[in-house]
Parts: structure tokens; C-alpha cells; sequence
């Protein structure tokens, strides 16, 4: 029996979600998607990679070797020949190193096409000068530019545009007669046609496939009520970014979010009401975490956090304080309240600003902006408390501030 495929509706702030109800057609994601499907992309097939590009270098080698036996290393057809050894052995390269993924596509882009254009001139030459049977080696070329190469469809189209080009004009240079010309490029038209048709679907069928994988990822790594992120996820980010910054020297903010007098709200109006009130700050704070590498999450009850990668003090307060203030302006009030009743919803605030440092964990920073949450209940809330170097310097990870703990009581 088959699995059901998650439900898009159940999953508003998931880039997945939103790229399947876009369509593959384009076959081209929104970043940082469109990198993530191109390392799955190279990690599918860098076995044909691998495979195509030693057998490439091969030939490559031997074919040179024969030139140059029999024209010397003078002769221009053995320059060339010469000349494309060291594309196949850079391509054969990349796909054995550890530079593989982040760096081959970049340079297949590029040299996939000159070695393409070579060999398709070296064929067009051996053509013109009645060795039609190695022609078949074109054909077998031009379907492994689409399935071997690891280029995606749009690299390989450009590819094989160039490698039939670059056939005709080198055997109209070599004297072949017009018929020949037509039968060649009806063939190689064909062929790359079939070609691409097939590696459209193949690359179609994969990003949605991928898709799909990463949206029951998402699905798992999601709260059910709000449709952030959930805590697991969370502390899995904050270490990623933990060690960006760390590498890079980069800051860090968490944003401790808490709904003030949730229980009364919850107590007043009912569950479904206090359930319409998280699923509407979350949102809010959604909106405010929309580049990269920041996160938005549910926390636990009524809290919320959020991660801020690489902004400055005064732009991390000034989030704080629109974020408080949206939620504020919204609102969110029961159809059946009574006019007498107030009750608008309104958020506490403890914001972590830290520059990770060896010896430091990420525990270290969400401490910190629990304690300053702690300190804005305590302050009266509807309110922002930042806590940043001094503090964080003076942090005792693991040993919360017990007076701030009193004060919230």
C-alpha cells in the first residue's frame, strides 16, 4: 500500500510545500533549494560520472598517443588531440576529489562543452576522410552528454548544441560533401532530441521526487499547531549556525517569545480560541525570520524562538520591537467576545546577541535569552529585555539566575 503524500495545506512556511505548488516545469528551484537539489543531484550520479569520465580519459590518451605516432607532435590535429587530455583528466579529477560536489558542476558547465566541441571535430574530420563507421562514436557522445556527464538538462542542451555545430563546421572545413553534411546533422538532431525529451522527464520526475522526500522531512521537523519549525529542529540548526559563526566570526541573536497570560486567554475563551492565537503569532514571527539561515520555531506551550544569523545589535533590537509591536496591532480576538473583554494578545521578549566563541555552546546563548525573558515577564511584559556580550561573558551555562526565576513567580 502506498504511502499518502503530505498534504501542502499542512505545511505554509515550508519551502518544499511552496516549490511543489509551483511546479517543476521551470526545473529550476529558488535558492537555497536549487543548491540543495544539485548535491543530491551529483550524489545520484556520480557513479556514471566517474565510470564515463575514466573511460573518456582513456580514449583520450590513446587516441592522442596514435596522432601523435603517426603526424608527430607538430601536426595541428595532434595539438588538439593533445589539447582535450587535460579537460578529461581535470572532469575524471573533480569526480574522484572531495571537491566533487561543491565544486564539479561549476566546471562541467564549462568544460564539458570545449572537450564535447573537440571530440566532435576530431569524429568530423575521421568522417570527411571516409571513416563513416566512427560516427557511431558521435551518436554514443551525444547521449552521454544528457546521462553520463552529470550536467542538468539546460547544461546539456547547451552542449549539444555546440557539439553539433562544432561537427558541421569542422567537416565543412574538411571537404565533406553536402549530403553527408545533411545526413549528419538530421542524425545528431535526432539523437540529441531523443536525448533531451528523456533527460527532461528523468530530471523532472527527480525534482519532484525530491521534493516530496524533503517535504516528509519537513512535515516530521515541524510543529502540528503552528506549522513551525519544532524544537528538535531547532537545536539542529542552532548547531549548524553555531559553527558558521564560529568559523566565520559571525553574531548570533535568539529571540525567547512568550505569550503573556496565555492560561487566562486559554482559560477565558477555550483552547480553539488560544489555539487561533499561537497559530497567529507564529505566523508573525514567520515573517521575520525569511533569509537562509534564520529559523522560527515553537519552543514548547506558548513560547517561540527564533534564531537571527549575522545582523548587527541595533537591527536585532529594532526586529524585536517591530515583532513585539505587530502582535500587538493584530488583534486577535474570539468572534464571541464580549466588548467589555480586552483580550489582545501580547508577547514577551528575551533576545541573546553573542558572538560564539571557542569553549561556548549553543546552550550557552538559549540560557541567556531565557534569562532575559525571565527579566521581561518579570518587568511587567509586553516588553523587550536584550542580553548580550557582558552577560554572556559572565554566563554560567547550566546555572540559571535564580532571581530572575523568583521574579517571574
Amino acid at each position: 500500500m502506498l504511502a499518502a503524500r503530505p498534504s501542502l495545506e499542512e505545511l505554509p512556511n515550508s519551502p518544499y510545500a511552496r516549490e511543489l505548488t509551483r511546479g517543476v516545469a521551470q526545473l529550476r528551484f529558488a535558492e537555497p533549494l536549487e543548491t540543495e537539489f544539485r548535491l543530491a543531484h551529483l550524489g545520484r550520479a556520480r557513479l556514471r560520472v566517474r565510470t564515463w569520465f575514466t573511460w573518456a580519459c582513456f580514449l583520450a590518451v590513446t587516441f592522442a598517443g596514435q596522432q601523435l605516432w603517426r603526424a608527430g607532435i607538430a601536426h595541428p590535429l595532434s595539438i588538439a588531440k593533445l589539447a582535450h587530455v587535460p579537460c578529461a583528466f581535470v572532469l575524471l579529477w573533480l569526480a574522484w576529489s572531495r571537491r566533487y560536489l561543491r565544486s564539479y558542476l561549476a566546471v562541467a558547465q564549462v568544460l564539458v562543452p570545449i572537450l564535447s566541441a573537440l571530440i566532435a571535430s576530431f569524429i568530423a574530420i575521421d568522417y570527411a576522410a571516409g571513416h563513416e563507421d566512427e560516427f557511431a562514436a558521435e551518436a554514443l557522445h551525444l547521449v552521454a552528454l544528457f546521462f553520463f556527464t552529470g550536467l542538468l538538462f539546460r547544461h546539456a542542451v547547451v552542449a549539444a548544441a555546440i557539439t553539433i555545430v562544432s561537427f558541421q563546421i569542422t567537416a565543412i572545413a574538411a571537404g565533406l560533401a553536402t549530403p553527408g553534411l545533411v545526413e549528419c546533422f538530421v542524425s545528431m538532431s535526432l539523437t540529441s532530441m531523443i536525448g533531451a525529451i528523456v533527460c527532461r522527464d528523468s530530471e523532472q520526475s527527480h525534482r519532484r521526487n525530491f521534493l516530496e522526500g524533503a517535504l516528509i522531512g519537513d512535515l516530521v521537523a515541524r510543529d502540528g499547531l503552528s506549522g513551525l519549525m519544532n524544537r528538535r529542529a531547532f537545536d539542529e540548526h542552532l548547531a549548524r549556525v553555531w559553527q558558521h559563526a564560529l568559523r566565520d566570526q559571525r553574531s548570533i541573536a535568539v529571540l525567547m517569545i512568550d505569550i503573556d497570560h496565555f492560561k487566562r486567554y486559554n482559560d477565558e475563551f477555550g483552547h480553539q480560541a488560544g489555539d487561533e492565537a499561537l497559530r497567529r503569532v507564529a505566523q508573525t514571527v514567520q515573517e521575520f525570520t525569511q533569509r537562509p539561515l534564520d529559523l522560527a520555531a515553537r519552543y514548547g506551550g506558548e513560547e517561540f524562538v527564533a534564531i537571527l544569523y549575522d545582523l548587527a545589535l541595533p537591527h536585532v533590537q529594532d526586529i524585536a520591537g517591530r515583532l513585539r509591536e505587530r502582535v500587538q496591532s493584530l488583534v486577535i480576538r474570539p468572534p464571541d467576545a464580549e466588548p467589555r473583554l480586552k483580550p489582545d494578545v501580547t508577547i514577551s521578549v528575551g533576545v541573546a546577541f553573542v558572538t560564539p566563541t571557542l569553549g561556548r555552546t549553543p546552550a550557552g546563548v538559549v540560557q541567556l535569552a531565557d534569562e532575559a525573558l525571565y527579566e521581561a515577564k518579570a518587568g511587567g511584559r509586553n516588553c523587550i529585555v536584550v542580553s548580550a556580550t557582558a552577560a554572556y561573558r559572565g554566563l554560567v551555562t547550566g546555572t540559571f539566575n535564580s532571581g530572575r526565576r523568583k521574579r517571574k513567580a
